[in-house]
């Protein structure tokens, strides 16, 4: 990756975390209108990605943001009262602002009429003096009170020295000092001389810019913007505003268009010759000659974009502070380890060394712990761009919602958070469409016409747990019932519990749905919820109750790297049992074991007798049928089931990063992953949830474990 395109990544990585951070704030803002805190942590947002997509040459997309800014500010001062449509219509737009900057990482030109609507749209909203009231009709008046003989327009360019941070000038303010006059209509910037990133000085500025400033205010007002910097800088004020008739500079009509690009589009007279000499995209120029075919351009295309995409989805944003614990940490081990080797060198007593290394895994496994943390995110930001899509359904489906956030600084694995993704939108959709009734049907039977969702997240022991709630009808089991008899499911017949309930809802094309709408009744939803969810070595429960609403439970791993866990052999091999689902561990007695049926174990407990399973038989070794001489019972609880495990031998908990075998191998049911022990072989890493599922699921159709 060349410098240009690390720069363009670099953007498009803080675009997204402000345009993220953009519908967060208008989510708040409608719960609490008017002036404050969310307006103007919005503002920041949209102001800094106006400023950065034209510092990068994204003038179309500076532009139509820059209208939103315009809009904000009217907002802050009063002149526009925050409504329910007022805010839905600046989703909407951060959702165009959003497919515009994907566009701009793909290379591809932005449809000019759509843009055009859009623009139309922003204006009616610029020309409101204010609403009071959500149903008052939009007026189209002028959107400036000043008569047109009063606009001026001026061409500025700016070419600060390279030394000009040094003076304590910042650009981007005089920038900002500007829009203070008036409307900034055109911002170019010029990152011609930018040198390549080992050659930059972060000191210095390379950086020019050419504005078009629209504005009652005259030449001399301008050029007092400048006041402090004119003398020892280009500074270049133009009067064109004779030029302009109705806003559009007609001089631009005059011109060839690569003149007008060079004055309007932000190229050099360099990028001009380069494409007047090629006259043709460099991929058609190579088609044309025969050196390659459409198809494989095409691929390639596509390749570049999914790549230019991947990398936005997994590159992490680390805070700094993580990075310094990490150095401290390095350069403590490192001063640790040069301990431990002189100490060898020299002749000191075993337990100065045994202190020493004691002192060193202490280090060691903390850096270990923080080097998983840099993975971890707080949920915050899932949880509220469900809430986004709770708003925007509800309102398509005329129900009335309120979203209720906790436990929105739990944190969980980024890894896992990408990958529940479109498991929770399912849930949260399901919640609006199936959950929540219609107000009036609320009414009717004696609920607020506000229905609830809930999201809720906590951590309990080594997994997450996240719950999406409703206060809605719940699920009709009679139905469900009928429905599962229907399709020949085997537990129809049986009392809906949690479990069978989940198996027979998360059934490949199970719904009750009358009809099919946008949002249900495929039969294609649940069932790829609960894949994606057990795959990742989670689970999902469901509680409801008739009238009265529904529960998902997803109880997550924290992360896929870094365990807890419990060492045991068996057969000669090494496993290593998570510590989470460990409720104890004791030496086998034959006494208190029960034989059932063909081989079904069962084996008491603390008072309870639970059914046992012997690990050899589940991992394809041969075991003793009859000996269990020496042999240790781990009991498991997985917040579904409990069961023992018989192994040869227990030995000592340890903390390992899992390395995944499904990369070079396959997806191992009841195997996370494997890691490396500390004599140099490898063990296995168990999923005690795959476990159960092998385990139960066997068990009860007749076989034997």
């Amino acid at each position: 990756m060349n410098e240009q395109e690390e720069t363009l990544q670099i953007f498009f990585a803080e675009t997204e975390d402000l345009i993220r951070r953009s519908e967060e704030s208008l989510l708040r803002l409608e719960e609490a209108p008017g002036p404050g805190s969310d307006l103007e942590e919005l503002f920041r947002a949209i102001h800094t990605l106006k400023s950065g997509s034209a510092m990068v040459g994204f003038n179309t997309l500076s532009k139509h943001v820059h209208l939103v800014e315009n809009l904000l500010d009217r907002i802050r001062d009063n002149q526009l009262s925050v409504t329910r449509p007022l805010i839905s219509f600046l989703l909407e737009d951060v959702d165009f602002i959003r497919a515009m900057v994907d566009s701009c990482a793909a290379g591809e030109d932005i449809d000019p009429d759509v843009l055009n609507a859009r623009k139309a749209q922003l204006n009616r909203f610029l020309g409101i003096k204010g609403v009071s009231g959500e149903d008052e009709a939009i007026p189209e008046i002028p959107a400036h009170s000043a008569k047109a003989e009063d606009w001026h327009y001026y061409h500025i360019d700016l070419k600060f020295r390279e030394d000009l941070f040094i003076s304590g000038h910042n650009p981007l303010l005089l920038l900002l000092n500007l829009t203070e006059l008036g409307e900034c209509v055109e911002v170019a910037a010029d990152t011609s001389k930018l040198p390549g990133y080992k050659e930059m000085d972060f000191h210095k500025l390379y950086i020019s810019w050419r504005v078009i400033l629209k504005s009652t205010a005259s030449i001399q007002e301008v050029e007092d913007v400048f006041m402090f910097v004119k003398d020892e800088n280009e500074i270049v004020i133009e009067d064109i505003t004779d030029r302009y008739r109705e806003g559009v500079d007609l001089q631009l009509g005059e011109i060839p268009l690569g003149e007008a690009l060079v004055e309007r589009g932000g190229i050099t007279r360099e990028d001009l010759k380069s494409a007047l000499d090629k006259q043709k995209k460099l991929g058609e120029i190579l088609v044309d000659d025969g050196k390659i075919d459409k198809e494989s351009l095409q691929k390639v295309v596509s390749l570049q974009q999914e790549s230019r995409s991947t990398y936005r989805k997994t590159t992490l944003r680390v805070d700094v502070k993580k990075i310094d614990h990490l150095v401290n940490l390095a350069e403590e081990i490192g001063i640790n380890i040069s301990r431990v080797q002189s100490l060898f060198a020299g002749e000191v007593p075993r337990d100065e060394i045994e202190q020493e290394m004691e002192t060193l895994l202490k280090v060691n496994r903390e850096f270990q712990e923080r080097i998983v943390s840099i993975r971890l995110f707080s949920l915050k930001g899932t949880f509220q761009r469900f809430q986004r899509i709770v708003r925007d359904t509800a309102c398509d489906q005329k129900k009335q919602i309120k979203v209720i956030l906790s436990g929105v600084d739990t944190e969980l694995d980024k890894e896992v958070i990408e990958y529940m993704a479109d498991p929770l939108k399912h849930l949260v959709r399901n919640s609006v469409d199936h959950g929540i009734e219609l107000p009036e049907e609320r009414v009717a039977a004696g609920k607020p016409a506000e229905g609830i969702i809930e999201f809720k997240a906590y951590q309990k022991g080594g997994k997450i747990v996240i719950q999406i709630s409703d206060d809605g009808n719940g699920l009709d089991i009679e139905k469900i019932r009928c429905r599962a008899l229907e399709m020949g499911l085997d537990k129809a017949g049986e009392k809906l519990d949690n479990n069978s309930l989940v198996e027979i809802i998360c059934h490949p094309g199970f719904s009750t749905a009358s009809g099919v709408t946008e949002l249900s009744g495929r039969g294609v939803g649940m069932d790829v919820v609960k894949t994606q969810v057990e795959r990742i070595g989670g689970l999902i429960q469901i509680e409801t109750k008739k009238g009265k609403g529904t529960v998902f439970t997803l109880i997550l791993p924290l992360t896929f790297t870094l365990t807890e866990a419990l060492h045991v052999r068996d057969q000669d091999r090494s496993y290593l049992v998570p510590l989470w689902g460990i409720i104890g561990a004791e030496k086998f007695e034959e006494g208190r074991m029960r034989t059932f049926g063909a081989d079904e174990k069962v084996y008491r407990f603390r008072e309870e007798y639970l059914p046992l399973m012997n690990l050899s038989r589940v991992c394809w070794t041969i075991a003793s049928e009859n000996d269990h001489t020496g042999m240790v019972t781990v009991f498991i609880d997985t917040g579904r089931q409990r069961f023992g495990i018989l192994v040869d031998e227990v030995l000592e908990p340890y903390q390992v990063v899992i390395k995944t075998i499904e990369s070079n191998y396959q997806n191992v049911t009841g195997v996370v992953g494997a890691t490396i022990m500390g004599d140099g072989s490898a063990a296995i890493v168990l999923d005690l949830l795959g476990l159960e599922e092998i385990f139960f699921k066997h068990s009860l159709s007749g076989g034997e474990v």
